[in-house]
């Protein structure tokens, strides 16, 4: 019995850095359409958010079977709990980034926008992959570096909100695209905070 709840533990741990991957894949086909401009890369990633939602669905009810049938305690408690909680926020990382892509697919980017959001996706193509090695491995030190990257984002959104103003006083954007790319940008200011949160999970086990 032991040995199949040690199991199951390993089980959710790949389970986590497999949902993470489906977050790096869609911030990889933002790229792609960075590049390439083929509308076909974000409707991908609007199909892949129903993907991450379900994996991270099936991580919550693992969870909550392990708690309710081996009554964990101590770390391997907090670890559960944490892991619940781990699976809700990439299930929000994955709905900010859809609803971004979704946006583009009505409003596409200009060439100078490209710059910010090529930005946005290394730094938190960086923090997802720092924030799960940082609550595997429980590295405090990589989960406290982490959170402190949500500092690029929050200055790249302010840039951004500087971009558009500066649009506006130009006449050079029209009030439905304005309203839509503040939103835009929005999200991905939010996802920098979600990844931090992934690694402040950290700092709880």
């Amino acid at each position: 019995m032991r040995t199949r709840y040690i199991e199951d533990l390993a089980n959710i741990r790949k389970m986590e850095k497999n949902v993470s991957e489906l977050i790096k894949l869609s911030y990889d086909r933002f790229k792609l359409y960075i590049e390439n401009g083929q509308k076909n890369n974000l409707e991908e990633i609007i199909d892949l958010d129903h993907d991450i939602r379900q994996y991270a669905a099936d991580i919550e009810r693992f969870c909550y079977d392990i708690l309710a049938l081996q009554q964990p305690v101590a770390r391997d408690l907090r670890f559960l709990q944490m892991s619940i909680k781990l699976a809700s926020t990439y299930k929000r990382v994955s709905n900010h980034i859809a609803q971004a892509a979704a946006i583009l697919l009505e409003f596409p980017l200009r060439d100078e926008e490209k710059d910010y959001v090529d930005a946005f996706i290394k730094n938190q193509k960086l923090m997802n992959e720092n924030g799960i090695k940082s609550f595997e491995n429980n590295d405090n030190e990589l989960a406290l570096r982490t959170i402190e990257d949500d500092e690029i984002n929050n200055e790249l959104f302010e840039d951004c909100i500087h971009y558009l103003v500066k649009l506006t006083k130009q006449d050079q954007i029209s009030p439905m695209e304005l309203s839509e790319k503040v939103l835009f940008y929005k999200y991905f200011e939010r996802l920098g905070d979600r990844l931090a949160k992934v690694a402040d999970y950290t700092t709880r086990l």
